[in-house]
């Protein structure tokens, strides 16, 4: 898979950190992608396929059978938006061009260097933002 620009986030991308968000709120129950993909309006084939990254890159446990499902594997303080887009997406950086070719090179950009620092602040941004975050969002609107 190639290294992601911070401006290429996937769909999968957004389905992980919403579906880890999803299994957040119900910590204490196995969540089948069928659920899953109701609360986040996707595909359960999509759904399924982002499932089983996170459950690869250790952010979601699995339960096989017609009584299982999912759950989060770490406290969601412990999982950040980050973790969750680099595990379908791959490594995040902000050192990206909307218009990037082979020809572009980043230290001449014609958007400067501002651009760059925006996306670096926002991959760190990314890496503090946890699925925690997101119940407690809720809670405090």
């Amino acid at each position: 898979m190639p290294i992601n620009g911070i401006i290429h986030l996937s769909d999968a991308a957004l389905i992980a950190t919403h579906a880890l968000a999803g299994l957040a709120e119900e910590p204490d129950k196995l969540v089948q992608v069928k659920e899953l993909a109701a609360i986040i309006s996707a595909s359960e084939h999509h759904v399924s396929k982002v499932m089983q990254r996170l459950v690869k890159a250790g952010l979601a446990r699995s339960v096989k059978g017609p009584s299982g499902g999912f759950r989060l594997a770490k406290n969601p303080e412990d999982i950040s938006f980050k973790a969750a887009i680099e595990a379908v997406d791959g490594p995040l950086s902000g050192d990206f061009c909307p218009f990037s070719s082979e020809y572009c090179k980043t230290d001449s950009c014609i958007f400067g260097k501002t651009i760059f620092r925006y996306a670096e602040e926002l991959v760190a941004y990314l890496g503090q933002r946890t699925i925690a975050d997101v119940k407690k969002d809720r809670k405090n609107p």
